[in-house]
């Protein structure tokens, strides 16, 4: 499957606003950014807001982050007429071609769509890592949101895990959330 990534750094791109509509319908406000926040990060330089096309059609969108040791995925989201075609998997394997582990939070399974999450990032080769993990908020006096924390690498050492979380969970929730 032949996957193009076109990172977002301009709030005039030509697919942002449809994208932005998708990443409201797809996440619950818990568990996003605001639309202003979304905007004002496009520039940053470890975030990377990115169209998903194939053969010129945008199928989805994935944001992830660049660190040293790993990557982060905040958000992933296929739209609904293009679901269940492999194209969630395919953009995973193209994110594992660089070689470094890839990290990102899954909600706790308690209903049809949380169950068929996390069903779809085991089928994809990731699996929850034994911590106890809460998400941070994105906005100020909202609380932390329990969550699994999933990776397609088991063999994570305990340190590097806590430093790994601490410096996406730093970047991610507290340098430029908080609205």
């Amino acid at each position: 499957m032949d996957l193009q990534f076109e990172r977002i750094q301009s709030g005039s791109h030509r697919h942002l606003q449809d994208l932005l509509s998708l990443y409201i319908e797809s996440f619950p406000n818990e568990e996003r950014r605001t639309t202003s926040d979304l905007l004002r990060m496009l520039n940053v330089q470890e975030m990377y807001f990115t169209a998903v096309l194939v053969e010129e059609v945008v199928v989805g969108f994935v944001v992830y982050w660049k660190f040293g040791q790993f990557r982060y995925i905040e958000h992933l989201a296929i739209y609904p007429a293009h679901r269940r075609k492999g194209f969630g998997e395919a953009i995973l394997k193209q994110m594992q071609s660089d070689g470094k582990p890839l990290l990102l939070e899954v909600e706790i399974p308690y209903d049809l769509t949380s169950t068929q999450r996390v069903g779809f990032y085991n089928r994809a080769g990731f699996s929850a890592l034994p911590v106890y993990y809460h998400q941070p908020p994105y906005r100020k006096g909202e609380s932390l949101v329990p969550m699994l924390l999933f990776s397609d690498r088991t063999d994570w050492d305990a340190e590097l895990l806590k430093v790994s979380t601490e410096q996406f969970q730093e970047k991610v929730y507290y340098r430029y959330s908080r609205s």
